[in-house]
């Protein structure tokens, strides 16, 4: 191969090579350049978007971290947006508003890109950040509130009011477009939007001054945003009164009598009111004047005033004229235009004529009705003077959706009174015959009626008491407070407190419950019940439930003195038994030191003393008493030993007793008369003698008059000579001897001395002869 052509491939060789390594060196160093070759970055950020939020991030050839081989900053020191440290992500410093107002609505900003370790110059980087719209601004009206004046005689349909406008801030589009729509309420029918995108309101319902002079709606500007956004503005309506209603008479008939000297100018007093007429249209309220119809033959006797209405005689009536009623009409027109006018009839007659002047019976009716009175009831019946007429007819002059009043003067109910809401109706009733009026007053009193329960506020009350000491819980603490009302005007309501645990508490009229008596409490949750009562006739009660919750420090607190209240009582109850088993003890010990002691065997003779016996004691019967005819011995003693010691005597003392008792000897119940045996005396001194047995048919065993008592002795003892009268020595009566008397009420006289005060009666001398004996013991 030549030299020449080995040369050349050399120098092409040489020149690849460097070529591919510039090319290489460029290809290993594309920091700072945009992934996508770009030249400049651009993002789209809502306005609604947050500070602090991230709007986009950099395509950017490098690593932007701490240790990276880029470094990225901002040109613009006052920017809306910033680049986080160590990373390619722009955030938002500032709020971005589309329509300019609340902050910038384009951002234009330079990246400055730097190659870390090397002196290659720094790259540039335009990003531009657009701001999109979102529904932020809601639609505002302009020259709002609205006033609009309209006559009542506007047509249906009418556009009646073009100027409404609400304009959205926001960008052209959904979120600017305003649709109009008027809110539902009171008088919202009268009006409506002819579009919803137009704001034109339309009139759909006719107005009537004299029913509603004035009003107001709200109307609704609302954009199509998700969700939207609203404005509300109201629109005074004021309704223009026009001449649409004729005149009216305040009473359709009119009546009126002849004077008995029917002179000229003299002025006719009519019924039920003097002639008068108004404009219906209270907005113009047009002046009227009045005529009469000249048609009629009557009205050339009579003068009408156009403007009082006042009626007088113009010429002198001839007395054949008026013998029978005339009616004449009334016109009522108004100034302004004559096409708008009212009638009425005027009727003239002379007194004692054929037919009467008509008339109610009284001129003022009067009555009380309960509120509670059903519907349809009759009230009172108004009668007039002619009340087979079956032409008369009744209206009244106003209440009339309260009251009605039929063909017959029965005035009736229609809606239910309330005491609370009117007390007292006054009005009118009228009559009319065709040719008559006249009126009467209704006064109807509204009366009370208790047709209210108490209302308490809540329908539980619930209380906590504080845990605090009990010297700061005194009696009369309040504690909490119900509430309870009536809804019967004037009545007033009265509280009280029931269940077993309210005798620790009390309540008073306001409501306040307060502290009563806590000594006996025993329980941490007091149940009450609160009665509510008011004051009608008959009274109403309700009543709700109470819980009261103590601390148990208070608990513990009251059981304390409770129980040193329990230990008194059980002391003193100990203390009185105590004393009552002393005084049953000394009792029985009384009663043992009285027993009588028994002597020696005493047999008695009753044969001759039982009729005696029987008259004694009636409530004893002959079977009562054994061995009749025989000897009768003690029991105590051997029954086959009949006894005549003469050492003893007996006397047998009988007292009546009430049917079904018993008598006791001290040793058991004995169902017969009480029997004492008795030790005869055996001192040295003369020994009575004993009293004569009467005989059989002479009155044996009858005691004195007056007296109930029945002696008998045994047989004699031939020891006894002595036939004097028995004298007693103080002396030999032992102290232990007791006096046992039949007939204590006369020697109760008769005691001077007592000899022993350890016993309670003791024998005194006592010198009278008696059939009464006495048994000492």
């Amino acid at each position: 191969m030549p030299t020449k052509t080995i040369g050349c491939l050399l120098v092409g060789v040489f020149i690849a090579i460097w070529f591919g390594h510039v090319e290489n060196q460029a290809v290993a160093d594309n920091r700072c350049y945009l992934e996508n070759g770009g030249s400049a970055e651009s993002f789209f950020v809502s306005e609604d978007v947050p500070v602090g939020s991230v709007i986009g991030v950099l395509k950017i050839n490098g690593d932007p971290s701490e240790n990276g081989n880029i470094q990225l900053t901002l040109k613009e020191s006052d920017s809306p947006v910033s680049i986080l440290s160590g990373t390619k992500e722009l955030t938002l410093t500032k709020l971005v508003d589309k329509e300019g107002i609340s902050g910038p609505s384009s951002v234009y900003v330079n990246v400055i890109c730097e190659r870390k370790h090397t002196g290659d110059p720094n790259y540039a980087i335009p990003v531009s950040i657009r701001v999109t719209d979102a529904n932020d601004n809601a639609p505002i009206f302009v020259n709002s509130p609205y006033v609009l004046n309209i006559s009542e005689v506007t047509v249906v349909g009418t556009r009646v009011l073009q100027g409404i406008k609400a304009i959205d801030a926001d960008q052209l589009g959904p979120f600017s477009t305003v649709h109009y729509t008027v809110l539902s309420g009171p008088h919202s029918d009268y009006f409506v939007f002819v579009n919803g995108l137009e704001g034109t309101l339309v009139l759909r319902k006719a107005l009537d001054f004299e029913t509603l002079s004035n009003f107001t709606i709200s109307i609704r500007a609302q954009d199509q945003g998700n969700p939207p956004q609203y404005s509300d503005t109201v629109i005074f309506v004021n309704i223009i009164d026009a001449d649409d209603q004729n005149p009216k008479f305040y009473d359709e008939r009119y009546s009126t009598t002849l004077p008995d000297i029917a002179a000229k100018g003299t002025k006719l007093r009519v019924f039920p009111r003097e002639i008068a007429a108004y404009d219906q249209d209270l907005g113009i309220n047009a002046n009227i004047f009045y005529t009469l119809n000249p048609d009629t033959q009557e009205s050339r006797y009579f003068d009408l005033d156009r403007v009082s209405g006042s009626i007088t005689i113009k010429r002198a009536i001839p007395e054949d004229d008026f013998l029978q009623p005339a009616t004449m009409v009334i016109r009522a027109t108004q100034f302004d235009n004559s096409d708008r006018y009212a009638l009425a009839t005027l009727t003239i007659s002379r007194p004692g004529t054929s037919l009467r002047e008509l008339q109610f019976l009284q001129d003022h009716y009067q009555a009380g009705v309960l509120e509670n009175v059903p519907l349809d009831s009759v009230l009172m019946t108004v009668i007039t003077n002619k009340p087979k007429d079956k032409r008369l007819k009744y209206w009244l002059s106003n209440y009339t959706d309260v009251f009605s009043v039929t063909v017959n003067g029965d005035i009736t109910l229609k809606k239910t009174l309330d005491y609370e809401t009117m007390d007292n109706y006054i009005f009118y009733v009228y009559a009319t015959d065709s040719f008559m009026n006249t009126s009467a007053f209704i006064n109807i009193t509204v009366l009370n009626v208790n047709d209210w329960d108490p209302r308490f506020r809540y329908p539980q009350y619930e209380f906590f008491v504080p845990d605090i000491s009990l010297s700061e819980l005194l009696p009369g603490t309040v504690i909490g407070k119900v509430e309870a009302a009536d809804g019967d005007r004037g009545d007033r309501v009265s509280l009280a407190l029931r269940g077993p645990e309210s005798r620790l508490f009390t309540i008073e009229d306001s409501g306040d419950i307060v502290l009563g008596d806590l000594s006996d409490l025993s329980i941490s949750t007091a149940h009450l019940v609160a009665v509510a009562t008011d004051t009608g006739i008959p009274p109403r009660q309700a009543s709700v439930p109470v819980i009261i919750h103590l601390p148990d420090t208070m608990i513990k607190a009251a059981g304390r003195t409770s129980a040193n209240s329990y230990t008194v009582v059980i002391i003193f109850g100990v203390i009185l038994g105590v004393l009552s088993l002393v005084i049953v003890a000394l009792i029985v010990h009384i009663q043992k030191s009285k027993r009588p002691k028994v002597g020696p065997p005493a047999t008695f003779d009753v044969r001759s003393k039982f009729e005696g016996f029987k008259h004694a004691n009636s409530i004893y019967d002959e079977k009562r008493l054994v061995g009749v005819g025989t000897k009768m011995q003690n029991p105590l003693f051997n029954p086959k030993e009949e006894t005549t010691d003469s050492l003893y005597t007996a006397t047998v003392k009988t007292t009546r007793m009430f049917p079904g008792t018993t008598a006791t000897n001290g040793r058991g119940k004995i169902g017969g008369p009480v029997q004492q045996v008795v030790p005869r005396n055996r001192h040295k001194f003369p020994a009575p003698a004993p009293p004569q047995v009467p005989q059989a048919g002479a009155g044996a065993g009858r005691s004195p008059a007056g007296s109930s008592t029945t002696t008998t002795t045994a047989t004699p003892s031939p020891v006894n000579r002595f036939s004097r009268t028995p004298h007693w020595p103080n002396e030999a009566i032992p102290k232990r001897v007791k006096k046992l008397s039949w007939d204590d009420r006369n020697s109760c006289a008769h005691m001077t001395r007592e000899i022993d005060p350890s016993v309670s009666v003791t024998p005194v001398e006592d010198n009278r002869r008696d059939n009464h004996l006495t048994v000492y013991f």
